[in-house]
């Protein structure tokens, strides 16, 4: 029994995007090349490996099984390739990202990106948005990883996703708001701060901050228990918050970007480039400042 990586790819690509027109569209290729390459899969195995359902595509147990080693021979299979494609490529990264950014995919992707490019210097340094945006035009990062509103993003930003802002404030413990308004906040540098003061300006009002946090947690945390309201990302919305509708000026939607310093040599920057959106563009969303 041989089974060839193509028609693995398109297994997997049909469950991940739950059609096989889709998943033709995703791999360049016809709905017939991806039926036929399905079709092959299971002759192959001797066994069904897939299923229509009222959703889309569901893996039989037998195709549950398969799904398993098809990520790690896929997985392995692209590594090696780009590997012998890619490993003379040689330099020094230093990279910016916020702390939304700097997570668990961000570190799967540049850590892939190490051990497949062993001769570059890879730094990463976790800041606000606005210092980020600071150290960008200054020269103290080559790339940074960040946030704007979507109608200051530039032509050769690389957008990652977009959400929307909104107020919160505690279930438990709801604030009465006047002209000044009890804010939690990152700190002197936090984009969302400087969202809301100049939104409230507008409006004759101002921001009284109660309380200044350098982690995400601890503002969620600081507004969850009365100290205060707070802007955050619609995604961070949990229990102990809810959303102030009403009352408050609304944001423009916000756009998480990847945007570069034009400091790299052209080739380093295109292939990191790549590596971030293969994996990132669109993150929060489809896997769940």
């Amino acid at each position: 029994m041989r089974l060839d990586i193509d028609s693995l790819r398109a297994f997997l690509m049909v469950l991940e995007l739950g059609g096989v027109t889709r998943a033709a569209h995703k791999l360049n290729l016809t709905q017939s090349a991806v039926s036929h390459k399905l079709t092959r899969l299971e002759e192959r195995i001797g066994r069904p490996i897939l299923l229509k359902g009222s959703h889309g595509f569901v893996p039989t147990s037998d195709g549950r099984s398969l799904l398993s080693y098809a990520e790690r021979l896929i997985a392995l299979h692209d590594e090696a390739a780009a590997h012998f494609r890619s490993s003379e490529l040689a330099g020094e990264v230093r990279l910016g990202a916020t702390e939304d950014a700097a997570c668990e995919w961000l570190a799967t992707v540049l850590g892939r990106f190490r051990r497949l490019h062993p001769r570059v210097s890879l730094g990463i340094r976790v800041a606000q948005s606005l210092v980020l945006e600071q150290w960008l035009r200054t020269g103290e990062v080559d790339l940074a990883m960040m946030q704007v509103f979507v109608h200051d993003k530039r032509p050769g930003d690389l957008e990652l996703w977009r959400e929307d802002l909104i107020w919160v404030q505690s279930t438990d413990h709801p604030l009465t708001l006047g002209t000044s308004i009890p804010f939690v906040s990152f700190d002197v540098n936090c984009f969302y701060r400087r969202a809301a003061q100049d939104a409230l300006r507008a409006a004759g009002r101002s921001l009284d901050i109660v309380l200044e946090c350098p982690s995400c947690d601890g503002v969620i945390a600081g507004a969850r228990h009365g100290l205060g309201v707070a802007v955050i990302g619609r995604r961070h919305l949990g229990p102990g918050l809810m959303e102030i509708e009403g009352g408050l000026p609304a944001f423009p939607q916000i756009c998480h970007i990847a945007r570069s310093g034009k400091r790299l040599a052209r080739d380093l920057e295109s292939t990191l480039m790549e590596a971030v959106s293969e994996e990132m563009i669109g993150e929060p969303q489809d896997r769940g400042t």
